[in-house]
């Protein structure tokens, strides 16, 4: 697998489908576009081969942009085209493309090594990489650094800003050295209003002179994660909320509605057959389940209150990545 770098868009990229671009792009690839600024912003889109907003914003942008200059320099990275092919996070034995920015030998990791050498050759305005959520959230961007003008990278895509140092192994987190760094998370893949967000969002940034050194940190609201809830591979999971299920865990319906919503001491989150088979563990991988969950009798009750975040109904991202997220309210002290 080498690193192809383009510069300019290639020919038939923006006609593809998504489910063919493997065929002309079988792996990841960069383009390097000339704006009328030099200092480039880096975006990355399809890190998930199933979060495909990024993409499609990605080619409005370009398509508005066709004929005439764009209005500074572009360096974009298209991440795992096959996997996008079947609508997947990863295929089965690749790397998750978002976990392998801290290094690694499998030959994705060195590829990404590439596109580090690559871009540190530039002075970058700042970094962008787009997700999607498979639960229902609100849109939100994170950041990894606590710093005015990183802070207001975020908030000019949304107001509410999550602050995060796990899982460190991230694109923005390797970014974040580099320049201002964000990741944005656009809501439910492909959805219209969230692709037109986000071209929205891409073409304002490209327009900025510079960000706001002077944003006021103390008196923005940003939620921080402290820890996830991971349940086990083998587990069986339905969210019917019965505690008859025959599933090892029946969680409630529509759980993530409760995203960004604070949940109260004592709520029902559903029911448990194996209770080693559900724990919450902290940014440095404790074990905390104690401290924010009660198993008790078959059922699971919150013991304090918490926000979650990207509470999800999609089985498969529950046992590749966890059921969701704890947040608290971040605070300077």
């Amino acid at each position: 697998m080498s690193l192809k770098i383009y510069d300019k868009v290639p020919e038939t990229f923006l006609e593809i489908d998504i489910l063919d671009l493997h065929k002309k792009f079988p792996g990841p690839f960069l383009m390097h576009l000339r704006g009328e600024k030099s200092e480039p912003l880096f975006l990355s889109v399809l890190l998930h081969g199933n979060e495909t907003t990024g993409l499609l914003a990605l080619k409005k942008v370009l398509s508005r942009y066709s004929d005439k200059a764009l209005p500074r320099d572009m360096i974009i990275l298209v991440g795992n085209t096959k996997a996008a092919a079947y609508g997947l996070r990863h295929l089965e034995g690749q790397p998750d493309y978002n976990r392998i920015w801290a290094g690694g030998e499998s030959e994705e990791a060195r590829l990404i090594s590439e596109v580090l050498d690559y871009v540190k050759k530039f002075k970058l305005f700042a970094n962008i990489d787009v997700h999607n959520n498979t639960g229902k959230n609100p849109y939100y961007g994170c950041v990894n650094v606590f710093k005015e003008e990183y802070l207001d990278l975020a908030k000019r895509f949304s107001e509410k800003t999550v602050y995060f140092t796990e899982p460190s192994e991230v694109e923005s987190m390797a970014f974040a050295p580099l320049c201002p760094s964000v990741t944005i998370e656009a809501g439910l893949p492909g959805k219209e209003d969230g692709v037109a967000k986000t071209a929205q969002y891409i073409e304002e940034v490209l327009s900025l002179e510079g960000l706001n050194h002077e944003f006021d940190i103390r008196n923005t609201e940003v939620f921080q994660t402290v820890a996830r809830i991971k349940i086990h591979k083998d587990a069986s999971i339905d969210f019917a909320n019965e505690m008859e299920s025959q599933s090892d865990f029946s969680l409630l319906k529509e759980l993530d509605l409760k995203n960004f919503e604070r949940i109260q001491e004592g709520t029902l989150l559903g029911f448990y057959k194996v209770r080693d088979y559900i724990k919450v563990v902290d940014n440095e991988g404790v074990d905390v389940t104690t401290n924010f969950l009660e198993l008790k009798e078959g059922k699971i009750f919150t013991k304090k209150d918490f926000v979650p975040a990207m509470f999800t109904q999609d089985v498969y991202v529950i046992k590749e990545d966890c059921l969701g997220y704890v947040m608290e309210n971040f605070s300077l002290t």
